[in-house]
């Protein structure tokens, strides 16, 4: 039988359809993992998302640093999780370069993970050790192409954006410079500083404070557009290499085929807690921005960035 329906019903109805979906809570405590060693930068940003979205959540959650292969052996074990919602991974650039540098990573960036939200950008800096005489892009192509012995970048191994962007580097300047690996970003500016190395590209915030206590010096930056944290520093672009923009993000993902309930929840969580003062300032000390994106949004962006990252792996002649 078919009852009438009344204006209140309608709008009962209307109300109901705008409704975000019920939250699928995980059955165990969240688990967030970072695939980079502790104490460098990736591991702050993203403990300083952890810390805040407990609470937030109102979860318990634990915090697990899986670092190894450029972030890629936290990334084949999160592909794998339960998508229950239980399971989060810092994801980063990095896991892109990896993408089409590494060999039997066991999963495809793109259609193993969830995108769950933006974070932050970040620019990466060109960077010689304070005793240097290079003062400048154009003086360090120089030295490179002068010299009898060539000039080492430091990485973080293959796969790494401090690897794809030293070689981009290396193709546009026209130089030729020897790749040295580091089990991380600490260690690799503590390398360069020690004079292990003559140059590296490392993310702002893993490189600001050495940069600010002069023990390294800042020669350019690798994105469009200067960097607010270094406003003094120019672009490689500007520095003679036309066109030349390779930034880094970070953001949160997880296991493909989590509920849609849970990544929207998650997502406005974190987009609120990037919203507030305290988070906000924390990421701009680092040096980092801080970008709110919707799943979508977010899933365009990853899609967008591997196709970056693909052409620039391509030009530095990274593919495997």
């Amino acid at each position: 039988m078919n009852l009438p329906l009344t204006r209140r019903s309608l709008l009962a109805a209307a109300a109901s359809l705008a409704l975000p979906p019920a939250f699928a809570q995980p059955a165990r405590p969240l688990r967030f993992v970072i695939g980079f060693p502790s104490g460098g930068s990736s591991d702050a940003m993203g403990r300083a998302l952890a810390e805040r979205l407990a609470p937030a959540l109102g979860l318990p959650l634990v915090v697990e640093n899986r670092p190894g292969a450029g972030g890629t052996t936290a990334a084949a074990a999160v592909a794998k999780a339960e998508p229950d919602g239980s399971t989060l991974m810092l994801a980063s650039s990095h896991h892109l370069v990896a993408q089409y540098v590494q060999t039997g990573l066991g999963y495809d960036f793109a259609t193993a993970f969830e995108p769950v939200a933006a974070m932050a950008a970040v620019p990466s800096v060109l960077v010689v050790a304070s005793r240097s005489r290079v003062g400048s892009v154009r003086e360090l192509i120089s030295a490179a192409a002068a010299g009898p012995d060539r000039l080492r970048y430091g990485s973080v191994g293959a796969g790494s954006t401090q690897q794809a962007t030293a070689e981009l580097f290396r193709i546009r300047a026209g130089i030729k410079l020897d790749g040295v690996a580091f089990p991380g970003g600490n260690a690799m500016m503590a390398g360069l500083a020690n004079g292990d190395i003559e140059l590296a590209f490392e993310t702002i915030p893993s490189a600001l404070a050495q940069i600010r206590a002069g023990k390294v010096k800042a020669l350019a930056v690798s994105t469009a557009k200067r960097s607010f944290a270094l406003p003094d520093v120019p672009t490689l672009a500007e520095a003679g290499l036309s066109n030349f923009d390779a930034p880094v993000w970070y953001g949160a993902v997880a296991p493909a085929g989590t509920p849609r309930a849970t990544v929207e929840r998650l997502n406005a969580t974190v987009n609120r807690l990037l919203d507030s003062g305290e988070f906000k300032a924390q990421l701009l000390q680092m040096g980092a921005t801080p970008v709110t994106m919707t799943p979508i949004e977010w899933a365009g962006a990853i899609r967008l960035d591997l196709k970056r990252w693909e052409r620039l792996a391509r030009q530095a002649k990274l593919v495997a």
